[in-house]
């Protein structure tokens, strides 16, 4: 079993069950619980499921089922940690040590480099910016961009562009592919929220240093029932649809934008007289 492929260890144990009925017909749910020492014969099927949850002890006891030691063992428990963390800060701690255990064993974690991506808010920019800037070095493609980053991060930058192929080599410069990455996975969810922090305190810094003329941002307070709201959020989505379509149709680029598209509470669900929220 291949601990560093995985970065769920809800999948990881259901591929290990997997693996092991193929090999053995007799192999159920009920004897992978009890190898475990667990007297419930479905639990494990339930934590697999996302109906139940591993506590430190129940890592310890299903690493040994499963036979990791070394490394092997901490990337496990570090996993679980950060599958079951709550809070940021212990996902990402987590996921700085998966993603050291795994270099270590000249192994790549599934998903890092679309962590990376979304880690900072220039790589997004190099990427719109770089096929329109031909023979540009960084300093040039760092100069470029507002604010300024420096020659090193955007080599850094162009070189993940790469790797990850949304970006490629043409001649003196670059073209932009048609591959997209997902945000989907819980691995680029996490670095996603950390992009859209970044984004909304450049979209801050925006309102004092670039020109009226040369920005757009506004916004409305509503007052919304369920399905208002659920309406509100398949429009933005209709909208930004329409927003691409827009960019992709246009064959000239005088400048880089970001657009924030925001919807969030002002307030606590309100108790209608009926008692209904």
């Amino acid at each position: 079993m291949q601990v560093f492929s995985h970065n769920d260890y809800r999948q990881l144990i259901l591929a290990y069950y997997q693996t092991r009925k193929s090999g053995s017909a007799g192999f159920t749910w009920r004897e992978f619980a009890k190898l475990c020492g667990y007297s419930s014969p479905v639990y494990l099927k339930l934590v697999a499921e996302g109906k139940s949850s591993l506590s430190e002890v129940g890592v310890e006891r299903v690493a040994a089922a499963i036979g990791f030691t070394g490394r092997e063992l901490a990337y496990f428990r570090a996993l679980v940690r950060f599958n079951q963390a709550k809070e940021s800060s212990v996902k990402k701690s987590a996921f700085a040590e998966m993603r050291e255990l795994a270099d270590k064993s000249a192994v790549a974690v599934l998903h890092a480099d679309q962590y990376d991506y979304y880690q900072a808010w220039h790589h997004g920019a190099i990427r719109e910016l770089a096929p329109v800037m031909p023979c540009a070095t960084a300093d040039d493609l760092g100069a470029a961009l507002f604010p300024q980053v420096s020659a090193s991060k955007v080599r850094k930058s162009l070189e993940l562009l790469d790797r990850i192929g949304l970006l490629e080599k043409n001649g003196e410069g670059y073209r932009q592919t048609s591959q997209s990455i997902s945000s989907g996975s819980e691995v680029t969810s996490l670095s996603v929220r950390d992009l859209h922090r970044q984004m909304a305190g450049l979209a801050m810094d925006s309102l004092e240093s670039v020109a009226k003329q040369e920005r757009d941002i506004s916004g409305l307070t509503l007052g919304l029932s369920q399905d208002a709201y659920e309406r509100i959020v398949r429009e933005i989505a209709d909208f930004r649809q329409r927003l691409v379509a827009i960019a992709t149709e246009d064959n000239k680029v005088d400048r880089v934008y970001r657009v924030n598209l925001q919807l969030f509470p002002l307030s606590q669900n309100i108790v209608s007289e009926g008692g209904q929220a």
